[in-house]
């Protein structure tokens, strides 16, 4: 038909590729969208930038590096047959793939060590910043160890062959390995600050909500048992670019929603903050005040939130002006127009303020 686009991404018989790029980008901007909502929300109402969200913001720039790896891995034979894809290609293909790995790895440490610190204030007793410092550490060597090993699981000089078992480790077992402490540090995520959140005064609503977005990282430890299942599987395939979009799939899946769910507890309590409210003010006479109209008033607040139907009343502030004399005991509320020896008898000008 004329006028009409090619696809973006073919996908043929011999060709799933596409799959794979509609999963990275599709996920990619949902979590664009997030954390750009969550860290832009948090500058303009608290007007800091805090060490969680700029290791959030470093997990997202990583995860848009590892994107891109991962498409240059499509556009070099994932997801095709390996009778389809030529030498060059293929070697590209290893690299990219090698590459995007990596910086799986590094791009959910970032995310985990950032949900950390957003419990950090939680920590107040010294057994549970201990324990929220050893999980750190934990995280921090799991990560270098996952990085180390999978850049050098092969035989050198040419590392990135890991199509090749028999100069390569039991890349099975390391993958296994690491999914296995990638999920354990997951829930230890969820549960330490669950723990904690019932020593802190909260109402059950609030607490609720709280372990709520805290859980939704138990789907990362889903997506990444069901990426090590399709991983494992690619690896004893006799065509691992062919099986490759599957544990492809599965690790985008993986690495973004392990984004979103750090984003999520701070995005919650920033909806919250973000309810419109109406307030209302009045100002009257004190009919309480001894003295002629005209010299006391009162300025009393009424709230509304969008969810109330009746106006409550808030803070109340008597405003009294005029000529007194001044006491011994006025402090430092008064202060004196005219000084003189005889500090009983001066006669002051004062603005009274009363908050009720």
């Amino acid at each position: 038909m004329a006028g009409t686009l090619p696809p973006l991404f073919e996908i043929t018989a011999d060709d799933h590729g596409g799959y794979s790029a509609v999963a990275v980008y599709t996920l990619l901007a949902l979590t664009i969208v997030i954390v750009s909502t969550r860290l832009s929300t948090r500058w303009f109402i608290g007007r800091v930038v805090h060490p969680d969200d700029i290791l959030l913001g470093i997990s997202l720039l990583l995860g848009i590096i590892q994107s891109v790896f991962a498409q240059l891995a499509i556009s070099n034979g994932l997801g095709r047959r390996l009778l389809n894809i030529g030498d060059h290609q293929l070697e590209m293909y290893l690299k990219y793939e090698n590459a995007a790995q990596i910086l799986l790895i590094a791009t959910i440490a970032f995310s985990k060590l950032s949900l950390a610190l957003l419990f950090k204030n939680l920590m107040t007793s010294r057994r549970s910043s201990i324990a929220n410092q050893t999980l750190m550490g934990v995280i921090v060597a799991w990560a270098v160890a996952s990085i180390i090993a999978l850049a050098l699981r092969c035989s050198m000089p040419t590392p990135w062959k890991w199509d090749q078992p028999d100069k390569c480790i039991h890349q099975a077992a390391l993958f296994q390995a690491i999914a296995a402490l990638n999920i354990l540090t997951d829930i230890a995520l969820v549960v330490l600050p669950c723990l904690l959140l019932r020593d802190v005064q909260l109402t059950r609503l609030k607490r609720f909500r709280i372990m709520t977005l805290l859980a939704s990282r138990f789907l990362v430890c889903i997506a990444t048992g069901i990426a090590i299942k399709y991983t494992v599987r690619m690896l004893n395939s006799p065509d691992i670019p062919w099986a490759n979009t599957n544990s492809t799939i599965w690790d985008q899946t993986m690495m973004n929603l392990s984004i979103i769910t750090t984003a999520l507890p701070s995005l919650g309590r920033l909806v919250i903050e973000l309810q419109p409210s109406i307030h209302a003010f009045t100002i009257n006479e004190d009919p309480s005040d001894p003295r002629p109209p005209g010299t006391g008033y009162n300025f009393s607040s009424m709230g509304k939130s969008a969810a109330d139907h009746d106006f409550k009343h808030g803070t109340q502030t008597q405003v009294t002006t005029g000529w007194r004399e001044s006491l011994k005991d006025d402090g430092e509320s008064t202060e004196g127009l005219v000084t003189g020896a005889d500090q009983q008898n001066v006669i002051q000008q004062t603005i009274h303020f009363e908050v009720h």
